[in-house]
């Protein structure tokens, strides 16, 4: 570990210093740089550049609809399937192409949202003041690491544009629903044009300094009869130079929320308790450098830091509640840093070569506190664990074909080295076709309690990485009226799952092994077509076939992992259809229609689990934003938004029931 964090660092601080000699055999040739993805490679690359399957949502587009969270805006992106498990605020998880739901790394601004070994809840997740998400499906621990398996998810902050600019909304709906936000943007210095004309010409004449800040605040009573509210507040500020600065790009972003859930339902989802809660705490900081020494070469350094602090609470329901395990409290503080430097260097005319270091650390700390009829079981726990790494990735346009070709070592001080690589091609065949394929590997750490976990439940320090190995074939073309119709084939094997047991090998030996394995496969397919009889329509579908290679630990047809049988709560069919239509200077239209099919599950309410299959199920989201609202009040839009419209009843866990029809309305202003 100490040799590999040592080289890290020489990388960290080399590629800051090494430029410097490169630039002075730079040209001095400029390219006007296209429309850009940043997650699929961590650099300016073109979006026909990209071997790996590449979405984006804009986020001016979902609050034009009234998208409010991230699990809602995810579901029209092929190879994704979300399962919330109730009301508004409940757990939701995330199964890209069929993987694990700790297979998906989210980030803001480069800053991780998941926990150390991937867990993650988008179900409190909200879409305030950003700007863009950018979905990559496919391996990418080669650039990100840990958790990357199945996918990377990026949201970027809005960052204004250096004019004074105030937008506030208020709106309510359906099941006691309030929303609420307030944001201001502004600019700090004025650009001499005779001093500074360089700079002026690239920042477009704006401010040298731009900022932003922003509150807001959602809540719900639910959907439930009883101890079912939601309550989400946040507050994001971010501070940079102005975007396209000829020298240099500074971003400093910091992110707060805090949520409260109450949920009665237990393990099969039936409402029995009128006091358990949960709330998150959780800060995020972010820093983003860039220097440009030369039209050939620049540095990026990113600096994160996030602490996520969750409670749960479950005491006595009264006086009289005193048999059985009857309350449950826990905490727990988990932090993570990470610092990354990657210079990339342009060596061809579209040919660049990226190498970075990163290193991180993790820390976890909690308490919890069960209480019974047989005493009060009090517990602690606290563990570190310590990464570093080095890649590099070339990547460019060689003609009719585009490459990339990347390889990781990373360095853990839980399980020690572990390597990635990932290659992709893809060939332009005539003006308005591609053909893509891509092959690599990923892993995903342990979670800490896996590890380290101490008491009734023994962690493994021991446990090695879940991996995986990918690939992927597919193949896009643009028609006539700018329609563009993109077709991929994917294939996953994953290895070295770990598995719970609670009859260990021997007494007082770990309950987590590297036992289970299983297999992922499918298609997606994705359309646009901008103009059809004055609509914008897009479309997407997946087909996803999981199986079990190798049950491990479980055995029985209910259990959780059966062999032959498929992953639980992935559909094997998702279908969606997005139709908008402007509505002259009246406003814009908008309807979602997403068809989820029947997928397994187990309906914990029964000693063993029993299995069940879920119905599918089709809902439709209507939204309406009506701008003429602005010749009464100026800068007012009114937005009219109908979830579930056909008040379709359908539960995506077992046993849980969901939202039915569900109507809200705001109003926003901006000046």
């Amino acid at each position: 570990m100490n040799r590999l964090l040592k080289l890290s660092m020489q990388v960290l601080v080399g590629s800051v210093l090494v430029p410097a000699a490169a630039s002075a055999q730079a040209s001095g040739d400029t390219t006007e740089v296209p429309t850009v993805v940043v997650t699929a490679t961590r650099g300016t690359a073109a979006l026909r550049s990209h071997t790996a399957t590449v979405s984006v949502l804009d986020g001016a587009a979902l609050r034009a609809e009234g998208v409010t969270h991230l699990g809602d805006a995810l579901r029209r992106v092929p190879g994704l399937a979300l399962s919330r498990t109730s009301s508004f605020g409940s757990q939701v998880a995330l199964f890209t192409r069929g993987g694990q739901s700790n297979y998906t790394r989210v980030l803001i601004d480069g800053v991780p949202l998941n926990e150390p070994g991937g867990t993650l809840d988008l179900g409190r997740i909200t879409l305030d003041g950003i700007e863009r998400i950018e979905v990559v499906r496919g391996p990418a621990s080669v650039l990100y690491g840990s958790e990357a398996v199945t996918g990377v998810i990026q949201l970027f902050t809005r960052r204004g544009d250096g004019r004074t600019r105030v937008d506030a909304e208020i709106g309510g709906g359906s099941y006691g629903a309030q929303r609420a936000a307030l944001g201001v943007s502004g600019g700090i210095g004025r650009i001499d044009g005779a001093a500074d004309g360089a700079r002026e010409s690239a920042a477009g004449g704006r401010p040298p300094v731009i900022w932003s800040l922003r509150g807001d605040h959602h809540a719900s009573n639910g959907i439930l009869a009883f101890n079912n509210a939601y309550r989400n507040d946040g507050l994001v500020a971010s501070v940079g130079t102005t975007p396209g600065s000829a020298i240099a790009d500074v971003s400093l972003t910091a992110r707060y929320n805090g949520s409260l859930y109450e949920f009665p339902t237990g393990s099969d989802g039936t409402p029995e308790d009128r006091n358990a809660r949960r709330t998150v705490h959780r800060l995020m900081l972010g820093l983003d450098a860039a220097r440009r020494w030369s039209e050939r070469v620049d540095t990026r350094v990113q600096l994160s830091s996030s602490e996520f602090r969750p409670r749960d609470d479950d005491g006595p329901d009264d006086a009289a509640d005193t048999t059985g395990f009857y309350g449950y409290h826990a905490r727990a503080t988990v932090r993570r840093f990470l610092a990354d430097s990657r210079t990339t260097v342009r060596v061809g005319d579209d040919q660049y070569l990226t190498v970075g270091g990163e290193v991180g650390r993790d820390t976890e700390r909690g308490s919890a506190l069960s209480l019974s009829e047989f005493g009060d079981s009090p517990s602690s726990f606290r563990a570190a664990r310590d990464n570093a790494a080095i890649y590099a990735q070339a990547m460019g346009d060689a003609g009719a074909v585009s490459y990339t070709l990347g390889g990781r070592l990373d360095d853990n001080s839980a399980f020690g080295t572990f390597h990635t690589m990932r290659a992709g091609l893809a060939w332009r065949v005539g003006a308005a076709t591609r053909v893509r394929a891509s092959a690599g590997n990923a892993f995903k750490a342990p979670s800490f309690f896996e590890n380290f976990a101490e008491g009734f439940t023994v962690g493994n320090p021991a446990l090695r990485p879940e991996r995986t190995r990918s690939a992927e074939l597919g193949v896009e073309t643009v028609l006539g009226s700018g329609a563009s119709v993109r077709v991929t084939g994917f294939t996953q094997r994953f290895t070295d799952l770990i598995q719970y047991t609670g009859a260990p090998p021997s007494a007082g030996e770990p309950n987590f092994y590297n036992i289970a394995a299983a297999n992922a496969g499918g298609v997606e397919v994705e359309a646009s077509f901008p103009a059809v009889a004055g609509f914008a329509v897009s479309t997407g579908y997946t087909w996803t076939d999981t199986r079990v290679v190798d049950a491990g630990f479980d055995a029985g047809a209910s259990a959780n992992f059966v062999e032959g049988g498929r992953l639980l709560r992935r559909p094997e069919h998702v279908l969606t259809a997005l139709v908008t239509r402007p509505l002259g200077d009246v406003g814009h239209l908008s309807l979602l229609a997403t068809h989820t099919g029947e997928r397994e599950d187990r309906d914990f309410g029964t000693f063993p689990a029993s299995v069940v299959f879920l119905a599918p199920y089709t809902t439709v989201d209507v939204s309406a934003e009506l701008t003429a609202v602005d010749r009464l009040v100026r800068g007012a839009t009114l937005l009219l938004r109908v979830e579930n419209a056909a008040n379709v009843r359908y539960r995506a866990i077992a046993g849980f029931d969901t939202p039915g029809r569900t109507l809200s309305v705001a109003l926003k202003l901006r000046r």
